[in-house]
């Protein structure tokens, strides 16, 4: 579980940079995000009926499902996607490291459940902890617009909308529906909300140049990795843990992407953010604290 856990903190950490490489190349960003998961969608679907995997039979899931992903895939994307050309891609990762917390809200608010106070002490720490990794970035200034705040205001409900989403899937799949059909379902629904935008307010979504090298890789990598991998293993964890475990990734992608960044593009790694991603790994630790425990204990419960 902690290897699946790494690997889709890794991959989605990485996924920022792909996104910015493909809009760069000249797609249009709700085109771009809707044909990443619509491919991913059907890839995901037709293997599942080619192995022949049951699917739910009540119109009830379908509708569910279809919920989750308008939440999670399509305005959550959305979202961030239009955001972004007022808010800087740092300060975004800011306000999505509040999905944990959002998360949480969601679920007492749902099933009535207790928060531990080290998973909310966890919380707060995840938090502070992506604020001292963008700092460096935050402090060069943030020019305060009325795009600018419309912007926030916009990422902070996708990211409630993200969380409600979450938390919705853990009920579809405690229903007996498998978290791969619940991964392809949503991101059907999802790139078709998005499709619906595109063709609404984008009447140029390719790139001028056409598809190169540059434009078709980056999306091929989301495709495959952000889509079908990452989000898979995001689905399982949802299952085989609780809907805030999987949610912390918005917490170590940022380190992973500063990793990334300093790695392939030569950038600058500044104190603050050394710091931060410490903080960071210590409140991902104590936010997960108490599923940590049960998954040693439910192994030490193995027969050898």
């Amino acid at each position: 579980m902690l290897f699946a856990y790494l690997l889709m903190c890794l991959i989605y950490g990485t996924t920022f940079l792909a996104i910015k490489l493909g809009l760069n190349a000249g797609f249009s960003p709700f085109w771009y995000a809707g044909a990443r998961f619509g491919t991913a969608a059907l890839i995901i679907l037709l293997f599942l009926l080619f192995r022949r995997q049951r699917f739910p039979s009540r119109p009830r899931d379908y509708l569910e499902m279809a919920s989750v992903g308008l939440c999670m895939t399509g305005i959550e994307f959305a979202a961030v996607y239009w955001a972004e050309q007022f808010v800087s891609s740092s300060f975004t990762a800011l306000l999505a490291a509040s999905t944990p917390l959002m998360v949480t809200i969601t679920t007492v608010m749902v099933y009535r459940k207790k928060v531990p106070q080290v998973e909310k002490f966890g919380m707060v720490l995840g938090f502070f902890g992506v604020a001292l990794i963008v700092w460096p970035e935050l402090a060069k200034g943030i020019i305060v617009t009325k795009q600018w705040l419309i912007g926030v205001v916009i990422i902070l409900i996708a990211e409630f909308f993200y969380a409600l989403g979450t938390v919705q899937a853990r009920h579809v799949i405690d229903r007996g529906v498998s978290p791969a059909v619940m991964n392809g379902v949503q991101m059907l629904s999802g790139s078709l909300f998005l499709f619906i935008l595109s063709f609404w307010l984008e009447p140029h979504p390719f790139p001028s140049t056409g598809l190169t090298q540059a434009s078709v890789l980056p999306l091929l990598y989301l495709i495959v990795f952000g889509s079908l991998i990452a989000s898979s293993i995001y689905y399982w964890l949802v299952k085989v843990t609780n809907p805030l475990f999987p949610a912390t990734w918005t917490y170590v992608s940022p380190v992973i992407a500063v990793i990334v960044g300093y790695l392939l593009l030569g950038e600058t790694v500044h104190g603050f953010t050394l710091v931060g991603a410490t903080v960071v790994l210590a409140g991902v630790f104590l936010t997960n604290y108490y599923t940590w425990q049960k998954t040693i204990a439910a192994k030490q419960k193995l027969p050898i």
